[in-house]
């Protein structure tokens, strides 16, 4: 097993009666062999990171549901070592 860390972007989701879920969305996406790395990322990109990681993620889901960006760091992960 390899330690990489990855951003992790943390969502709340609202219907489209206004009524936000108790459900917590996590998504892992691009990973970095430090942790320095991955924050150094997030330094430089956080804005950006903000605006499109909710656009893309708000494109996938049905119409009317809305998402909202809780979060965005960077997390610590174990993957298979091929």
């Amino acid at each position: 097993m390899l330690e990489v860390f990855m951003l992790l972007f943390n969502f709340t989701l609202t219907t489209p009666d206004d009524i936000q879920r108790d459900e917590i969305v996590n998504v892992y996406s691009k990973h970095f062999e430090t942790e320095v790395e991955c924050q150094e990322f997030l330094d430089s990109w956080t804005s950006i990171i903000k605006s499109r990681g909710v656009d893309t993620l708000q494109e996938m889901l049905k119409d009317g549901y809305r998402v909202e960006l809780n979060s965005v760091s960077c997390a610590r992960q174990q993957i298979q070592d091929s």
